[in-house]
């Protein structure tokens, strides 16, 4: 592959990371030694990469102590590093397709769904709680969830459309934020879902799911009125 194309690459997933709360502010990233075995590049390439996202204020690099995470709030992200026009997407838009996506997946899911991914979902939901106090952990909890329920549905095309907009939804962090604690209700909606599905009540089921993306869209503000925030909305 194009060293420029891994360097991008690097920069663009690094960022995401950032937007979605995997990278929290003020942490340490990875040893560039595990940045490049994750990436499969050589260490130039990496080092390159982490000067330019210093460059663009999303991290600042410390001699002989490692790179921090700085954020993505004030940071101005060229075209380059973020998804597909993603200047001319709203938060409305990630929200309209996700509508589109799960509550179909969702209704193939609740009469289908097997033994072991509602086991997974139950654990899931469990680690959630665990997870509270731990933003990005949560995320990454929230948005695998979503992710087991849409596969359950044994619908091929819709898993690849979910995973199509995957980015967008990660991305979404960049503009969009959202009060302390609201992780807990967040957490109370996954709750109820699971409980609906897990009685096979397809209509309650998507009622919850729908009323629990809507809501996302209270976080919806145009672009151009207020800065960006790492802070992320739980999915």
């Amino acid at each position: 592959m194009d060293r420029d194309v891994l360097h991008n690459r690097i920069i663009r997933e690094i960022i995401a990371r950032v937007a979605s709360g995997s990278y929290a502010v003020h942490r340490r990233l990875p040893a560039e030694r595990a940045l490049c075995a994750e990436f499969d590049v050589a260490r130039g390439t990496v080092r390159k990469a982490l000067a330019t996202l210093e460059r663009l204020g999303v991290v600042r690099i410390k001699p002989n102590s490692g790179v921090y995470v700085q954020g993505v709030a004030s940071a101005r992200l060229p075209r380059a590093f973020l998804p597909p026009d993603f200047a001319r997407v709203d938060l409305t838009d990630i929200v309209e397709a996700r509508k589109a996506i799960e509550l179909a997946a969702l209704r193939r899911a609740v009469e289908r769904i097997s033994p072991r991914d509602l086991r997974r979902l139950r654990v899931l939901a469990d680690r959630m709680e665990a997870a509270l106090h731990d933003l990005p952990a949560f995320l990454e909890l929230d948005l695998t969830f979503h992710q087991v329920l849409v596969r359950a549905s044994g619908n091929a095309v819709l898993a690849t459309a979910f995973e199509a907009i995957y980015e967008y939804h990660r991305f979404s962090a960049v503009y969009t934020s959202q009060q302390e604690g609201e992780e807990a209700e967040a957490l109370a909606c996954h709750r109820r879902l699971l409980a609906a599905i897990e009685k096979g009540d397809v209509r309650i089921s998507g009622r919850v799911l729908g009323r629990h993306l809507d809501a996302i869209n209270r976080y919806s503000a145009p672009r151009r009125a207020r800065a960006p925030t790492v802070r992320a909305v739980p999915s």
